[in-house]
């Protein structure tokens, strides 16, 4: 088995508005309620001061605003997409003495997938694609992580994230 641990780069900040409004409209909130969030985020803009001067006001096209009261349940429906995604195409594991079945657990912005055979490399590498083309969410190379497990091949490479070992993650060396 392979744990991979995702982490998104400025998660919050990269989210689509465009894909925000549409999960809205699919996961069936009101129009009020739509228009509420729209009325939060459309010609939302910010300006820059350099050496006393105000810029132009500059459009905010993406990111749940850091501060706003519902920003982590707006951000977790969008990472909702991609955890419904994995757990219906990847092999489940079950986890604890109740036989939990998962695929995917997340804790705001990271992701941890437990990927129990190298053919589901593809498929977890088509679900993170697909949804930093539809999110604007990019994932983290540099602070995701692959720890292998028993006799995992580490050559296999799962969307550029470098492997570490039990030691490393745990702290020790």
């Amino acid at each position: 088995m392979c744990v991979l641990t995702i982490d998104f780069k400025e998660a919050f900040d990269k989210i689509s508005h465009s894909y925000l409004y549409a999960l809205l409209r699919q996961f069936g909130f009101s129009d009020r309620f739509q228009q509420r969030i729209r009325n939060i985020y459309d010609n939302a803009t910010a300006s820059i001061k350099i050496n006393g001067h105000r810029s132009s006001p500059i459009p905010i096209r993406s990111s749940v605003r850091q501060g706003c009261p519902i920003n982590m349940q707006l951000f977790a429906m969008c990472l909702n997409q991609l955890l419904c995604t994995l757990e219906n195409n990847l092999a489940n594991i079950e986890i604890g003495q109740r036989r939990i079945k998962t695929t995917d657990v997340a804790y705001t912005d990271d992701v941890t997938i437990f990927v129990t055979s190298p053919t589901d490399i593809p498929k977890i590498q088509e679900a993170l694609h697909c949804f930093e083309e539809a999110s604007g969410a990019k994932v983290n190379i540099g602070k995701s992580r692959a720890l292998a497990i028993g006799p995992w091949d580490t050559a296999v490479r799962i969307v550029d994230i470098p492997y570490h070992s039990e030691a490393n993650i745990l702290g020790f060396h």
